[in-house]
C-alpha cells in the first residue's frame, strides 16, 4: 500500500513538473517600451582568407544588423574592398551607422517608439542568407568588434575557422537582443516607405 501511495506521488510530481516546465518554455517573452538609439561603428577587418567586394560586405553586414533588430534606414561605408586593392583587399574596413531598440523604464515609456521583446538570434550559414560556410572569419570579427560594442549580448559561440570547409556548420553565435513588435503610429507615420531602405553608401 505504501509502496503504491509512493508511487502515485513520484507520478503526480513527475507530472507536474513536466507541466511547469513546458508551460515556462512556452511563456511569451515581456514586451517592453523601446526608443531608437543611433550606433556608429567602424570594423576594422585583418587578414581575411576571401577577399570581399564591397557588395557582399554590405549585403552581409546589413543581413546581420537587420537580425539583431536594427532599422532597416541605415548606412553602410565598405572601402578598401574589391580586386583592384590586391593583399589589402583581404583587410577591408567597414563604416556603420545604424539604430536598434534601447528600453526605457516605465517613467520614460510615453517617449517609446515601440513595444520590443528580448529574443536569441542565432547567426550560422544561411542566417541570415547572406552568411555562407566560408564566412567564418568575417563572423568572427563581426562578433569581436561589432557585437562587443554593442548592448546586445553575446550568449554562445562556435567558431570552428579552422576545420575543413567540408564542415557542416563552422560558425554558430547565439545573441540575446531586443527586437521590435510594434511600432507606435505616430512614428510609423513620419517615416515613408521608401526612407526604410537602407542607404548604400561607396
Amino acid at each position: 500500500m505504501k509502496r503504491n501511495s509512493w508511487l502515485l506521488i513520484s507520478s503526480l510530481l513527475v507530472t507536474g513538473f513536466v507541466t511547469w516546465s513546458i508551460a515556462t518554455a512556452a511563456a511569451p517573452a515581456p514586451v517592453r517600451p523601446a526608443q531608437w538609439r543611433s550606433h556608429d561603428i567602424i570594423v576594422d577587418l585583418h587578414n581575411l582568407p576571401i577577399r570581399y567586394t564591397c557588395d557582399d560586405l554590405w549585403y552581409k553586414f546589413r543581413d546581420v544588423l537587420l537580425a539583431l533588430g536594427a532599422r532597416p534606414a541605415m548606412q553602410i561605408l565598405a572601402y578598401r574592398c574589391g580586386p583592384q586593392f590586391g593583399e589589402l583587399a583581404n583587410s577591408p574596413s567597414v563604416q556603420l551607422h545604424f539604430t536598434l531598440p534601447e528600453p526605457l523604464d516605465t517613467e520614460q515609456a510615453r517617449w517609446a517608439d515601440m513595444d520590443a521583446e528580448t529574443r536569441n538570434v542565432q547567426l550560422t550559414p544561411g542566417h541570415p542568407g547572406s552568411l555562407l560556410n566560408s564566412d567564418c572569419d568575417l563572423v568572427r570579427q563581426m562578433k569581436d568588434q561589432l557585437l562587443t560594442a554593442l548592448p546586445e549580448r553575446v550568449i554562445s559561440f562556435k567558431l570552428a575557422c579552422a576545420a575543413p570547409r567540408s564542415a557542416r556548420r563552422p560558425f554558430e553565435v547565439t545573441v540575446q537582443t531586443l527586437t521590435p513588435v510594434s511600432t507606435s503610429a505616430r512614428v510609423a507615420a513620419q517615416v515613408s516607405p521608401a526612407s526604410q531602405l537602407p542607404k548604400r553608401v561607396y
